[in-house]
């Protein structure tokens, strides 16, 4: 998925030096629902290891 970010931002960028800016939609709303995705499973996995008993050093 990070590639595919990559990608998207890239593509983001051409269009926009071309000035071809009503082209950039379609790719910024699938990057914005590529980074909720990844912002979501960063939140679960945050809140997971909340969760989880703290482990002290032997």
């Amino acid at each position: 998925m990070l590639d595919e970010n990559h990608h998207l931002i890239q593509c983001i960028m051409d269009h926009q030096s071309k000035g071809k800016t009503a082209e950039c939609t379609q790719y910024q709303q699938i990057l914005h629902r590529n980074l909720v995705y990844l912002a979501t499973i960063a939140d679960s996995n945050q809140n997971m290891q909340s969760l989880l008993p703290a482990v002290s050093p032997s």
